[in-house]
């Protein structure tokens, strides 16, 4: 009877650690989203994957580029906590790709002055017979609880095929309030049509078929009504106007 009420103790303990787990996700708590609703990937069950990011603006550029488009981000402070957590908060949102980034912000912990020891001088001491002896340092004597992280994470889905390629903004010039001509392209998807017709980056459409554009939607509309066709686009790159034909 003991035995089993041992067991049994134990698969509340383990129940309720998880749901504890579960509820202090601090990912999943601070996410904001970016997308529509029921914006996720288009796989029905996807392998969302993890990977540490380097730098936010350079690794937006990135993922758009290749093909995929921001559904939210977490950002918050904590202490240290697993990229485990991130991936899950990912799946539950089915995310196909999750970044992560972390960046302890209270240096002067016992871990980080451990850290500079180790790396600029081999730790030794004498043993009972006067020998120098080597002090293995693991990684759990690193673990500093009281150390403090700035956390992101940013979830994104991989999208199809796209018909013409590009990423978006509309530009004003803050000083006069007057708006720029056209539209600027953030990023190129690669093997798109436009990347194949040579837009680059920073260019700024400002027409299409010689009619004139001023908006994301406006172009998007002209796109899909001439789904299947070449159209003409005309680009400023540098000050200097650009025509290309690209098939779409």
């Amino acid at each position: 009877m003991i035995k089993h009420l041992i067991n049994f103790s134990l698969i509340i303990f383990a129940t309720l650690s998880s749901l504890v787990y579960a509820e202090e996700n601090l990912f999943e708590k601070n996410y904001q989203s970016q997308s529509p609703k029921g914006f996720k990937s288009f796989v029905s069950s996807p392998d969302t994957k993890i990977m540490r990011g380097w730098s936010r603006e350079s690794d937006n550029i990135k993922m758009l580029e290749d093909g995929y488009d921001l559904m939210g981000f977490s950002g918050f402070t904590s202490t240290n906590l697993p990229p485990e957590l991130a991936l899950a908060h990912g799946k539950s949102i089915q995310a196909d790709m999750v970044l992560i980034y972390d960046r302890q912000i209270n240096e002067n912990t016992r871990a980080t002055a451990i850290k500079r020891a180790r790396e600029s001088v081999l730790t030794k001491q004498l043993d009972k017979d006067g020998n120098t002896t080597e002090i293995i340092i693991d990684e759990k004597d690193l673990v500093d609880p009281n150390a403090k992280y700035e956390f992101y994470a940013s979830y994104w889905v991989k999208l199809p095929k796209p018909t013409f390629g590009t990423h978006f903004i509309k530009l004003t010039n803050q000083n006069t309030e007057i708006e720029n001509p056209g539209i600027q392209i953030i990023a190129v998807i690669k093997d798109s049509p436009a990347f194949n017709a040579g837009i680059l980056r920073k260019d700024s459409i400002t027409a299409v078929n010689d009619v004139k554009v001023n908006d994301p939607s406006e172009f998007v509309k002209i796109i899909q009504q001439n789904k299947g066709k070449s159209i003409k686009v005309t680009f400023l790159r540098k000050g200097e106007e650009m025509t290309v034909m690209v098939g779409i």
